[in-house]
């Protein structure tokens, strides 16, 4: 079930990486006697619930049911297939990769895409090599280094390139004999009316776009003649490049961001490049469109806290309060912030104008809350010595302060009383006002669509959905059946003990009565031809990637994952299954027979079924 990842590599990473240092990133972890304890990270958990067992390298919430071990920890939490959790982890433990075991085992891929995604890597290469080494990258390194303020490590450790005019990659690819098909797929040309190909950036400087794993697969190109009249030019949608699903830097930021639990969102690229420079290296930007669900989904994975840090124009404002709807829609658990930048610069140009120690002040001590930047953002456009435009101010600002905390509302009050004269009684009374009046939302039915969506920011999370919705079904419940116990522990003893899985199976006419435990049963026998070492609870449960029967055998081990295997007691599990099931099952059905003759009042049909029932239990308890 490993995919094209070898065993033994796999083996390595179990052995090198410790469940508990991996969960203690995403959540505290206390040591309670064996275990380790702490608040589960996928739902809002004020009691903690989750516990790890780091001698058996699983974990177990009891509150929402999720368990598994250290890779369906990561894939669950990082939205990551098993394989891909395999190589994160690797990567974190230094272990080495071979980069064909990536390319291949994160996602099954067919030749023309693979062949994309090595001439995508393969231009990334040479783009920079043309502009640190060569004279054709001159003028395009005297660009970075003058107007931009880069030094060659940030070039190196960004990616940047330059693309010549004399079609370096066209002709590349040609020598490596690619065909034409992958050249037309790969969107990195462009052909003309005569059917001449070409390199699509050429005269540009170029930015890799890469995937969450670091595979390029586009590029954003600045042209250096100022005569262009297309100053920007990013790489087209493809199959392997959807704007709306790609963050810019995510790549190399997603750790950091972890580890501090903050990210900020950019507009541009130099703006991320800036932000790291001036040593905020959590910075990452979307590809010249809006914030969309699955960007703010991909950074929930990673992230507490949220900061947007969009230009101080029209544009920029109008992004930042779509982006804090859609961050509240989409993931209520995020803190939201928004960093206010001096004259309306962007964070490139407070870097270069004002140096990295103001942008770095900045971005850590200019922070609005939701609620602040809201209010300000109410002035924009108004002549606020106006009375007209002063009380429509006024009511914009009590439709956002409505949502608001009472802290909030009071600083805010107080802070418009004292810049306009206005009464605080005044302000306060306004804002009763506009609570009685009739809801945001009544008035959106209408047709009135409020300026800042606030509403949608401060609603309440639905009761189902989201960004950690616990599963559907529900935990293993407490009171068990003495049937279903005898199976919990036979099916414990099979998994442990080939011995006993072989006598199991060879007993006649045996089944387990619920289904699950027979699904255990034969992928228990998969895996023991598979696993002939001793058996690792983690393995298993790695083995079988299904989350509900995962949650089942948590409950299995650890109410039987101790006991001594004797020959005895399986004997009496067989027994109880094989004889008192059946009985059981025909005690249910007598029950749910009287039921209805009860509701029907058809006194002797229940007599005749209460006599019955009575016999079958006393001949049971004889």
């Amino acid at each position: 079930m490993a995919g094209r990842i070898p065993d033994a590599f796999i083996d390595e990473v179990r052995k090198k990486v410790n469940i508990v240092d991996v969960i203690g990133e995403y959540t505290q972890l206390v040591k309670r006697g064996r275990q380790w304890n702490g608040s589960c990270p996928f739902h809002d958990d004020r009691h903690p619930s989750l516990f790890v067992e780091e001698n058996k390298q699983v974990f177990n919430c009891f509150s929402c049911g999720r368990s598994g071990s250290v890779f369906s920890f990561v894939m669950e939490k990082e939205g990551l297939s098993y394989p891909e959790a395999i190589l994160t982890l690797a990567e974190k433990a230094d272990i080495p990769i071979d980069h064909q075991l990536t390319a291949q085992a994160v996602q099954p891929i067919d030749q023309t895409t693979q062949a994309i995604y090595d001439l995508h890597a393969a231009a990334q290469r040479l783009y920079q090599h043309v502009l640190l080494n060569t004279t054709s990258g001159e003028k395009a390194l005297a660009y970075l280094h003058e107007q931009r303020q880069l030094t060659d490590d940030v070039i190196k450790q960004f990616g940047i390139g330059f693309v010549p005019d004399d079609n370096v990659l066209l002709q590349y690819a040609k020598e490596q004999n690619l065909s034409p098909d992958v050249l037309q797929a790969s969107e990195l040309f462009i052909t003309n009316d005569h059917g001449v190909m070409r390199d699509r950036f050429a005269g540009r400087v170029v930015w890799p776009i890469k995937t969450e794993r670091g595979q390029v697969v586009g590029f954003s190109g600045r042209a250096l003649d100022s005569q262009n009249t297309i100053k920007y030019m990013n790489s087209p949608e493809s199959p392997f490049f959807t704007k709306g699903k790609i963050l810019y830097n995510f790549d190399q930021a997603k750790n950091k961001i972890r580890q501090s639990g903050t990210a900020l969102i950019f507009e541009g690229f130099m703006d991320v490049i800036a932000a790291d420079m001036a040593g905020t290296p959590t910075g990452v930007a979307t590809m010249g469109t809006a914030l969309t669900p699955e960007h703010v989904q991909q950074l929930a994975r990673v992230a507490q806290r949220l900061l947007l840090v969009y230009d101080g124009d029209d544009a920029g404002q109008t992004a930042a309060r779509r982006a804090i709807s859609l961050v509240k829609n989409h993931a209520q658990q995020l803190e939201i912030g928004v960093v206010y930048l001096p004259d309306e610069l962007d964070p490139d140009e407070v870097r270069i104008k004002r140096g990295p120690a103001a942008l770095q002040q900045a971005l850590t001590q200019n922070i609005q809350t939701p609620v602040e930047f809201l209010v300000n953002a109410a002035r924009t456009g108004k002549n606020l010595s106006n009375q007209g435009q002063y009380l429509a101010f006024l009511q914009e600002v009590m439709q956002t302060l409505q949502q608001a905390t009472p802290v909030e509302q009071d600083l805010q009050l107080t802070k418009i009383a004292n810049e306009f004269g206005t009464s605080k009684q005044a302000l306060q009374a306004q804002l009763q006002q506009t609570k009685a009046a009739p809801s945001q939302t009544a008035r959106q039915a209408k047709g009135h669509k409020p300026v800042d969506a606030f509403e949608d920011y401060m609603a309440p999370p639905p009761m189902m959905g989201g960004a950690y919705e616990a599963p559907i079904q529900q935990p293993i419940g407490q009171k068990l059946t003495k049937v279903e116990q005898a199976e919990r522990a036979l099916i414990m003893a099979m998994i442990k003990s080939p011995q006993v899985l072989s006598q199991v199976k060879a007993t006649t006419g045996f089944a387990f009565v619920h289904p699950d435990y027979q699904l255990l049963m034969m992928l228990a026998a998969i895996y023991q031809g598979q696993h002939p070492e001793p058996f690792d609870l983690a393995q298993f449960m790695d083995f079988i990637q299904k989350p509900e029967l995962n949650q089942i055998i948590m409950a299995v081990d650890r109410a039987y994952g101790d006991l001594t295997i004797e020959q005895e007691a399986i004997h009496d599990y067989l027994q109880i299954i094989m004889k008192e099931a059946p009985i059981a099952a025909r005690i249910q059905t007598l029950q749910q027979r009287i039921n209805v003759a009860k509701q029907q009042h058809d006194d002797t049909k229940l007599l005749q079924l209460m006599t019955e029932l009575i016999n079958i239990k006393k001949q049971h308890s004889g």
